[in-house]
């Protein structure tokens, strides 16, 4: 993540430009210099509210990172303990402006403990080191419910649901099946990164993004991903079966794979990690590698 995206500077700069420039013409057609004073009010007020983003984002940056929390990632992130010093750095600073621009509350807006907030930024900064000019698509924020999993009707401690993505709302995740994800290494699980990697699917599918993989060039992220699907092995996969229902599901779950135990599915899948590898734009099998020793 950018401490202040590209997008928002370019926007900021263009308006900061056309509100005086759109002034100083009134000025020249009507004769009257207070309608370029009101213009420079105006832009003053607009600068006002325009920079907040980006100066939240830069406090945020910039805060120091608790050595409680960086403790708490060695023990919990084969990803953040693999990364040399520069990458933990960056990662840090991702953790941060995650939060800073994302909402995480319980179920009914209650708050949520420092653990559980840092591992569901974590997810997020995980999956976005190899793409610094992305965003977190979770305009909703993130909802933690308490115990392993909820009903269809969000009644924590019924049903089996762990984590769902939901286009029209927040990325719901119960809180000990996040907390679970952490917890194994190489094990191909993280529910935080299955649901986050639905955003990013239907992100990609918006956006436009194309794909080379081993096409003679390149083709649309769903037309990539539907072949990639279709092409797939699910007797000898080591996907687990809920990735066969769609390849929506195919994704998330071959996205858990690929950040919790991409050695295992470089072996078995090439094809299908060079794809990811290319979504993602960074091979997590070195950084595992490298949190082993």
């Amino acid at each position: 993540m950018r401490t202040v995206p590209g997008f928002d500077l370019f926007f900021i700069a263009i308006h900061a430009l056309l509100i005086p420039l759109v002034g100083l013409v009134a000025w020249l057609v009507t004769g009257l210099p207070a309608l370029f004073a009101l213009a420079l009010a105006l832009l003053a007020a607009y600068l006002l509210l325009a920079l907040r983003r980006p100066l939240r984002r830069r406090r945020a940056a910039g805060a120091p990172f608790p050595g409680e929390w960086r403790e708490f990632l060695l023990s919990r992130s084969p990803f953040y303990r693999g990364l040399d010093e520069s990458g933990r750095m960056r990662f840090e600073r991702d953790v941060r402006l995650f939060q800073a621009e994302t909402r995480i509350a319980g179920s009914g807006g209650a708050a949520v403990s420092w653990p559980t907030a840092l591992l569901v930024a974590a997810g997020a900064a995980t999956m976005l080191h190899g793409r610094p000019d992305w965003e977190p698509p979770l305009h909703d924020g993130v909802t933690v419910y308490p115990g392993f999993a909820f009903d269809r009707n969000y009644r924590p401690g019924r049903g089996s649901i762990a984590g769902q993505a939901p286009a029209g709302g927040p990325l719901l995740v119960a809180e000990k099946s996040l907390l679970e994800g952490f917890a194994g290494e190489r094990d191909g699980i993280n529910v935080m990164i299955h649901e986050l990697a639905h955003y990013f699917d239907l992100e990609a599918r918006k956006g436009g993004l194309r794909v080379a993989a081993d096409q003679a060039r390149p083709v649309p992220w769903g037309v990539a991903i539907e072949m990639a699907y279709e092409r797939h092995d699910f007797a000898a996969s080591p996907l687990p079966d809920y990735a066969a229902l769609n390849e929506a599901e195919f994704f998330a779950c071959a996205s858990e794979m690929f950040f919790e135990d991409p050695i295992r599915l470089g072996a078995s899948c090439p094809r299908l990690f060079a794809l990811l590898e290319e979504f993602y734009a960074q091979d997590p099998r070195f950084i595992h590698l490298a949190g082993m020793h």
